[in-house]
């Protein structure tokens, strides 16, 4: 009889990669949860075999159906920077999952958790401490949990952290990191790391994993794009975690990002590669190279 597992957050990239790469076990039925059923990754998600189910994340109710019968969950809660309130939005949904979760016969959740910046240095990036917020909900209620912190995500650079054109083939990279190094990872491997703890419940269970794909500089990113992206040359622009937040104060997320960014430099980071690796051998692990060589036709087409 096939397992079935609910993957929350599939209107996200991150979701919709962990409910993609479970339907690659076929003892594994997976019903990815779109709140609203018709979301960016909803008909890519189909083609991989998975269901795609509506659910009002506001009514415990409504999530309780959509885990009836289910043995596992992953969970990502989704930040809508759109939304001032969003943090609290976030909070309460994740809240309202984990009701249901304790609620059901759910034996093993997978959280994509977060560092709470609050309480570690005093400054918000409410989009990590919201998932700090529900992940103590949910040790708290008992779930019995596996949690991953998932550093910043190689898809990102097509998004938040896209390069600022230049002038003619030039493009800035401007990520207040300074020499400090970035940890990344795929999103796809994120999704595959999920497969492997799902098989090995015993395995993972009541662990916190600080994955990791790859860690570079700024500067030795913007030479990795420009070997295999030419004749685009990036550059790292140094800017300062001040100019980061004053470049990017027309968006929602300036200022919760520059507080992220603030945070990884003043704070150490668990994140580590070799231990990423050591969840399963049969994990293969993609380098920020090997994953701009994999996509150097979109990321083109995307900065050009």
């Amino acid at each position: 009889m096939a397992k079935v597992i609910v993957v929350f957050g599939a209107n996200s990239a991150l979701g919709a990669a962990v409910a993609k790469s479970l339907t690659k076990d076929s003892n594994c039925m997976v019903k990815a949860v779109d709140p609203d059923g018709s979301g960016p990754y909803s008909s890519e998600i189909r083609a991989s075999g998975a269901q795609v189910v509506p659910c009002n994340l506001d009514d415990v109710g409504s999530i309780r159906q959509v885990l009836s019968g289910c043995e596992c969950a992953f969970v990502t809660t989704v930040s809508n920077f759109n939304n001032p309130d969003f943090m609290d939005e976030e909070i309460r949904q994740g809240m309202n999952i984990a009701d249901a979760c304790a609620g059901s016969n759910v034996s093993h959740v997978v959280f994509n958790t977060g560092l709470h910046t609050i309480k570690i240095i005093g400054t918000a990036a409410r989009h990590l401490v919201a998932k700090a917020e529900v992940e103590a909900y949910m040790k708290g209620k008992g779930i019995p949990l596996t949690s991953l912190l998932i550093p910043t995500l190689y898809e990102d650079i097509l998004g938040i952290l896209q390069p600022l054109p230049a002038g003619q083939n030039n493009r800035w990279l401007a990520i207040p990191m300074g020499i400090t190094s970035l940890d990344m990872i795929s999103v796809d491997d994120v999704g595959n790391i999920v497969r492997v703890i799902f098989n090995n419940r015993t395995g993972h269970l009541h662990k916190t994993h600080s994955v990791c794909g790859d860690k570079q500089t700024i500067k030795e990113m913007a030479q990795t794009l420009s070997r295999h992206l030419s004749p685009l040359y990036f550059k790292d622009k140094q800017v300062t975690i001040h100019e980061y937040q004053q470049l990017n104060a027309q968006f929602p997320w300036s200022q919760d990002y520059t507080n992220m960014f603030d945070f990884n430099l003043r704070v150490d980071q668990r994140f580590n590669v070799d231990a990423t690796q050591r969840i399963s051998s049969s994990l293969c692990i993609k380098s920020f190279d090997e994953w701009v060589h994999r996509n150097a036709g979109k990321l083109k087409k995307a900065f050009t």
